[in-house]
């Protein structure tokens, strides 16, 4: 998050990316839900 954040990436790019890890999925999921487009 703050990578995309620090290069001024919008937070689709990282919502729509394949991220393996589950922890990580499951609290960017959460939190990509609670944003509107």
């Amino acid at each position: 998050m703050q990578t995309a954040m620090l290069t001024g990436a919008p937070y689709t790019l990282l919502r729509d990316s394949i991220i393996a890890h589950p922890t990580m999925a499951e609290g960017l999921n959460m939190l990509f839900n609670a944003l509107s487009d």
